[in-house]
């Protein structure tokens, strides 16, 4: 599986990255789980169509969890 990232989002990752420390390794298992799962899974991720795109775009967003 091929994870691309665009500019736009390399350089909002830099800055993100100075607020929420964990983010990368936060990505880093999202990507994990797409290459075992590469479907959506509400209301964790959704797929986005219509795109006139071959490729499957999962937009995925954090839930914030209790302790």
């Amino acid at each position: 599986m091929i994870f691309e990232e665009l500019v736009e989002f390399k350089k909002d990752l830099k800055n993100l990255l100075k607020k929420y420390r964990t983010l990368n390794d936060d990505l880093n298992v999202v990507k994990k789980v797409l290459e075992v799962t590469p479907d959506e899974k509400p209301p964790f991720s959704f797929r986005i169509d219509n795109l006139g795109l071959k490729t499957c775009i999962i937009k995925v967003k954090k839930l914030h969890v209790g302790h």
